[in-house]
């Protein structure tokens, strides 16, 4: 008895110890309510919903702290997450997760100073950040800052190597200037004196190649252009005030032209149909798909590469979607009328003889010898009850039976509802002598087939096609198996309508008029008497059903803007998106403060030093010498000379 007394103690002791601890850790006391189960268990070592408890609240416990300090940690705030991660060694000295936390934390506070060293000196020393943020992406290939500004830095570098360096803002000055059969070389030398521009000729480039040229009020840059042009030279631009020109040759293009790598990486467009695009547009042969990331990679001059990626964005876009609101109701009405008296059709009788000889009943034979001794009391004769029946019924009823789903569909796609059930078919095979059964589902039900079409001016055309069928019969064959009719009814349209505009398809009208009875011959025949003497059912039957459609636009196309559905693309020999121009020097911004600036008067033209008069009288000087020495004051030139060379 004192054992069991000290047995029952110690349970109550134990049962108070727990529910005092999870009172505590219920309040938000969670340590001391943790240190209580803890001690109590070492105390009661043998009370299993103590040590239960103890650790089913460590568990709760360590799970929060864990997951407070993976927080804290990915955010940045390595503080809260070594305070974290050290409470649960508190509680589980060995806990696996805790120790790797620290450790990581430990590698994001070293990782943080050096994120901060890299920031501060990714613009001045961009290799040294880059060799730092490798060595931090080594201790953790997963540090989202260190990857992020190891990726701006990279697309700087890639972008300076990238950028085509432009002519300074002295060319875009405007210029007169008129020559005649000149030296080409003679031309470029008075643009470069006047322009402050240098010039590089590659070898084969033919030095008695002459050009005419009359400019006035161009830009330089303009004029070079027009010369290299009409010329077949191309040109180079090396630095904002160094130009190399060059035969325009397909070998002297394999030499000079620079190639852009482009990726694209698509969005709505599918791969295919845009390489089949780039191809036919940009003639562009170096350019790959991938179908599994919607990517194309495309290897071609700068210019090929900026029409492509307008010709892309163009047909990037995002497909039109509409939501149809489909509501379908089918009323159902019945009306059925079951009154009179329903009088047995036949009566039934059976004839019984004596001594075992059975009912007399069609296909029984007997001898005359034994009909011999029969007479009127060994007859039997059964006549069965006949049963009447009085009905006096009358049903009405009324159904409705609605859908209203709602399809969200892109534009020119189709979409199916499907309400209903799957009748199964059995269907019986015979192969010498082996009868096998298969089975098939009908589809019985509703079932709707939309097909919309959407205009940028938000104009919906839908194809609707509504099927509604239900089981009207089933029969048995010879075979015993289960044959079913099946009613239909179809409607099958092509609608348009507004956004947020309802159309209506009714009128699928299904009525059954059917009239039977049966009464005694004669006296149910009477038009008064017939359900007195007879019974007559009239069933009456209508189904009509209704279909509503109201679309409504989610989303529309976006129509690019006009910069990219419409610009120049070149010519057929050179692809490019700056089409060849003389541009008047209202139409470029002049900066005047730019080194080099010539602002020529207009009306006055700029004459070739090298051009002597054929008259007898001095020449005028040089009008380009006198560009040089003074811009401001150019004398126009005089005599029979009208300074485009010899006549």
């Amino acid at each position: 008895m004192t054992l069991i007394a000290a047995s029952l103690l110690t349970g109550c002791a134990a049962d108070m110890a727990r529910k005092q601890g999870e009172s505590l850790i219920y309040e938000g006391e969670v340590e001391q309510g943790l240190q209580l189960l803890k001690e109590k268990s070492k105390l009661y070592p043998d009370d299993i919903k103590l040590r239960a408890s103890f650790q089913r609240q460590l568990d709760i416990t360590l799970s929060a702290l864990l997951k407070e300090a993976d927080n804290a940690r990915a955010r940045g705030d390595i503080e809260l997450a070594t305070n974290r991660y050290q409470q649960m060694l508190s509680h589980d000295k060995g806990n696996y997760r805790a120790l790797e936390g620290l450790r990581l934390s430990e590698i994001a506070a070293r990782q943080d100073s050096m994120l901060k060293y890299a920031r501060e000196i990714k613009d001045n020393k961009p290799e040294e950040a880059l060799d730092v943020l490798a060595q931090m992406l080594t201790d953790n290939p997963r540090n989202t800052q260190a990857l992020k500004l190891r990726d701006e830095v990279e697309s700087r570098k890639t972008r300076e190597v990238t950028l085509r360096p432009g002519l300074a803002q002295s060319l875009k000055n405007p210029i007169s200037l008129q020559f005649k059969d000149q030296s080409i070389s003679s031309v470029f030398d008075i643009i470069s004196r006047i322009g402050k521009v240098n010039f590089i000729f590659d070898r084969d480039v033919a030095p008695n190649l002459r050009t005419t040229i009359y400019a006035h009020d161009s830009s330089v840059e303009d004029v070079i252009n027009l010369i290299l042009t009409t010329n077949q030279l191309d040109k180079k631009v090396l630095n904002e005030n160094t130009i190399l020109i060059y035969p325009k040759r397909p070998d002297k293009d394999r030499d000079y032209k620079d190639l852009v790598m482009r990726t694209f990486y698509l969005s709505n467009a599918d791969p295919k149909q845009v390489l089949a695009m780039i191809k036919q547009m940009v003639k562009t042969k170096d350019v790959y798909i991938d179908e599994r990331l919607s990517m194309l990679v495309m290897r071609d001059t700068a210019e090929a590469v900026a029409v492509a990626e307008r010709l892309i964005a163009a047909q990037d876009l995002p497909q039109s979607e509409i939501i149809l609101d489909v509501e379908i109701l089918e009323v159902t009405s019945t009306d059925l009328l079951n009154m009179g008296i329903e009088y047995p059709q036949k009566v039934s009788a059976s004839i019984g003889v004596p001594n075992g000889l059975g009912a007399i009943t069609a296909g029984n034979s007997i001898s005359l010898d034994k009909l011999n001794n029969l007479n009127k009391s060994d007859v039997l004769v059964n006549i069965g009850s006949p049963a009447v029946t009085a009905n006096f019924a009358h049903n009405k009823g009324n159904t409705n039976i609605l859908a209203n789903p709602k399809i969200r569909v892109k534009n020119r796609e189709k979409a199916k509802v499907q309400i209903g059930d799957r009748v199964p078919v059995i269907t019986s095979t015979t192969n010498n002598g082996v009868t096998s059964e298969s089975i098939t589902y009908l589809d019985v039900g509703l079932t709707l087939n939309v097909e919309p079409t959407l205009s940028i001016d938000n104009d919906i055309s839908v194809k609707v096609s509504l099927e509604v069928s239900n089981v009207t019969d089933k029969s048995k064959t010879t075979s015993g198996n289960t044959v079913y009719t099946i009613g239909t009814r179809n409607a099958t349209t092509n609608m348009s309508a507004r956004d947020g505009e309802t159309q209506v398809l009714a009128g699928l009208l299904s009525r059954t008029n059917q009239s039977t009875g049966n009464a005694l011959p004669g006296l149910g025949e009477l038009p008064v008497l017939n359900r007195l003497f007879g019974n007559q059912s009239d069933d009456n039957k209508k189904t009509e059903l209704i279909l509503l459609i109201t679309p409504r636009v989610v989303r529309n196309l976006a129509i690019p803007s006009p910069h990219i559905t419409t610009f120049e693309s070149g010519t057929e020999g050179a692809i490019s998106t700056s089409p060849l121009r003389l541009r008047p020097s209202s139409s470029i911004k002049i900066n005047s403060t730019a080194a080099g600036s010539v602002m020529m008067p207009a009306p006055q033209p700029i004459m070739p030093q090298a051009v002597p008069e054929p008259a007898p009288q001095p020449a005028p000087a040089p009008v380009a010498q006198a560009a040089e020495d003074n811009p401001q004051a150019v004398t126009p030139p005089t005599g029979r000379g009208n300074g485009m060379g010899r006549r």
